[in-house]
């Protein structure tokens, strides 16, 4: 593999590993469909992390763009925002808003983990694995244009085999809401804080309290969506716990961020953490999904990316140490 092109090529190959995979929601016996898999999530990952990287802007860019890729695979791909029988899986029974035909528990939980999980843990993962080139845009022009373009047949592929899997289509109200609210989210992006000078003085939260923090409101997201319904909660007081804690994250995170310095060994504690509640959550996942038969296979995916973690850990403790010699 080019040394060049290794970080765009990782970012394709790794995001869907993380996004559906290590999560448990595709098995490792479907790992065939990758290539499709990544011309959708690994291509968004990529644009939206050259956009970003490209006009200077941070991780609230990021973020923002993360949840108008969510919007648009959730509302317009796959539709499972508003198709009531999903793979069969009745996601909108809990919480359901009959005047907008979604749920807002499964609204919520699914947004989120795409902004998290597809977008921002494996753009961290692979800016720690070559941390030399992560402030460094990744893809020229050709590049760009060609990213775009497996973006969109990936896309069209998979909302053609989910209509054919499950034949269902939102209504033309619910696909341009969700449209509408995808532009909304990219044009707020375009307006999010540019990267800012930290004071020298100022220094970013240990790395231990960042992993710490990422593992706890990242569980916190997912206990809610896998025992909230069991346990019988009222959805309201549900979706209310779940918001609670993703505002409180991103209090932490502002002001953790706002006027420090951040090293990359703080960055990939945070990447660290996400990725510790997909292996752990994962396998619950996995087993509810496929059933104990693919538990090995699970556990490889789990172990691959243990491997792939270290790599990154060594990568920034290296350059972090080289930097210091300096």
């Amino acid at each position: 593999m080019s040394t060049r092109f290794a970080p765009a090529l990782s970012l394709f190959v790794l995001t869907p590993l993380v996004a559906e995979y290590l999560l448990g929601s595709l098995p490792m016996s479907m790992i065939t469909i990758l290539p499709i898999i990544a011309a959708m999530y690994g291509s968004a990952a990529l644009l939206i992390r050259e956009l970003a990287r490209r006009t200077g802007r941070g991780w609230g860019t990021v973020a923002l763009l993360g949840l108008a890729y969510g919007l648009i695979e959730e509302g317009l791909v796959d539709q499972s925002l508003f198709n009531p029988d999903y793979l069969h899986l009745r996601l909108l029974d809990y919480g359901y808003l009959p005047a907008f035909g979604i749920a807002l528990p499964w609204s919520i939980y699914v947004l989120t983990i795409h902004v998290v999980w597809s977008i921002c843990v494996p753009i961290g993962l692979v800016e720690a694995l070559f941390p030399a080139r992560r402030t460094q845009v990744w893809l020229g022009p050709i590049g760009l244009a060609l990213t775009s373009l497996l973006f969109l047949v990936g896309s069209a592929m998979i909302a053609a085999f989910t209509y054919k899997t499950a034949p269902f289509m939102a209504s033309p109200g619910q696909l341009s809401g969700a449209a509408v609210a995808a532009a909304a989210a990219a044009i707020s992006a375009a307006f999010a804080w540019r990267r800012h000078r930290p004071d020298a003085e100022r220094q970013a939260p240990a790395a231990w309290l960042l992993f710490v923090a990422a593992f706890l409101a990242g569980s916190g997201v997912m206990a809610c969506r896998y025992f909230g319904s069991a346990l019988q909660l009222a959805w309201p007081l549900y979706v209310a716990v779940m918001l609670a804690i993703e505002a409180g994250f991103i209090i932490f995170m502002i002001r953790a961020t706002r006027g420090r310095r951040w090293t990359d060994v703080q960055r990939f504690a945070l990447v660290a953490g996400g990725l510790a509640v997909y292996a752990l959550f994962g396998v619950f996942i996995d087993r509810a999904l496929h059933g104990a038969a693919d538990l090995v296979p699970h556990l490889a995916i789990i172990l691959f990316f243990v491997v792939v973690t270290a790599i990154a850990g060594a990568q920034v403790r290296s350059a972090r140490a080289a930097e210091a010699r300096e």
